[in-house]
């Protein structure tokens, strides 16, 4: 996998974590989930090489590249899981919860750098309340998707 200790290029990292999700049995249509956010994957390699160059041999093993790949999985199912709200409800509704007090230009614009520094923040949000909903944390797990229960942390962050 890396020779003459040089850790793995960005070519040879993307084909090893596609190998390494199609063995664990996904389907190649969905590989597009893996490097959906180009910005995301290729910010997991750079943390990699940093890792590498801080002396982790290990940094492009295995146990250090799994972890991405089952995030990746925890994407699909839950695309493929039916939830009280689609994730666009949840990201529409989110984002209307957050604009309805306040300074709605500038909050506007808050947003929009957040969504540049992160694109997948409000998606992890939405992985978050999908996973309580999967444990039941409340009863009926529904009121997770309630304006009362939905989170609030774009109003935290501002």
């Amino acid at each position: 996998m890396m020779q003459n200790n040089e850790p793995l290029s960005f070519d040879e990292f993307k084909k090893r974590m596609i190998d390494l999700f199609l063995e664990r049995g996904n389907k190649k249509e969905d590989i597009w989930y893996l490097t959906e956010n180009l910005k995301n994957f290729k910010g997991k390699y750079e943390t990699r090489c940093e890792m590498f160059k801080n002396g982790n041999l290990n940094a492009f093993s295995y146990e250090n590249l799994i972890g991405h790949v089952k995030s990746t999985e925890d994407n699909i199912r839950m695309d493929n899981t039916e939830y009280p709200m689609s994730y666009e409800q949840f990201k529409n509704r989110v984002i209307e919860l957050f604009l309805e007090t306040g300074d709605r230009e500038d909050k506007i614009k808050f947003l929009n750098e957040l969504l540049e520094e992160d694109p997948c923040y409000i998606k992890n949000m939405y992985r978050d309340v999908c996973y309580r909903y999967e444990r039941t944390y409340l009863n009926p797990p529904e009121m997770l998707f309630d304006d009362d229960h939905l989170p609030g942390d774009l109003d935290m962050l501002y």
